[in-house]
């Protein structure tokens, strides 16, 4: 019993000292009238884990809410799956985004997402936001 903890123990701190993270958010724009505070670039930060060089898996909170994402890097930019966490389903969101870079793992994500299914009046409208994203 012992060796097999000491097993799960390594094989579980070889793969979070080998893995990269990322911290991720979303910037919001103040209401008409308010100006930028602070909480405009934090409202939205999450966290994603690198699971190879092209593919991140994370989550992030959404207000009082939790989202999961997925991202995928492709040569021009990455696409994007996001969800929340309760009715996942049937308010999924797919897009595609772009990383750019400002610093030493420091970027810029412009994304766009639209969602899945069609809303209760038959219309899917896109959404456009802009992203920060720091590789740890």
């Amino acid at each position: 019993m012992k060796n097999f903890l000491f097993t799960i123990i390594l094989s579980c701190a070889a793969l979070i000292s080998s893995a990269q993270f990322t911290v991720v958010s979303s910037v919001n724009a103040p209401e008409e009238g308010e100006s930028w505070e602070i909480s405009n670039l934090t409202q939205n930060m999450g966290i994603g884990y690198n699971i190879n060089d092209k593919t991140m898996i994370g989550t992030y909170k959404n207000g009082d809410n939790y989202e999961v994402f997925a991202r995928h890097k492709m040569n021009f930019g990455f696409l994007c799956l996001e969800a929340p966490t309760e009715e996942a389903t049937e308010n999924m969101r797919v897009g595609f985004g772009s990383y750019i870079t400002i610093y030493n793992g420091l970027s810029i994500n412009p994304i766009y997402m639209i969602p899945l299914k069609e809303d209760e009046n038959g219309e899917r409208e896109g959404s456009f936001k802009v992203g920060l994203s720091y590789s740890l």
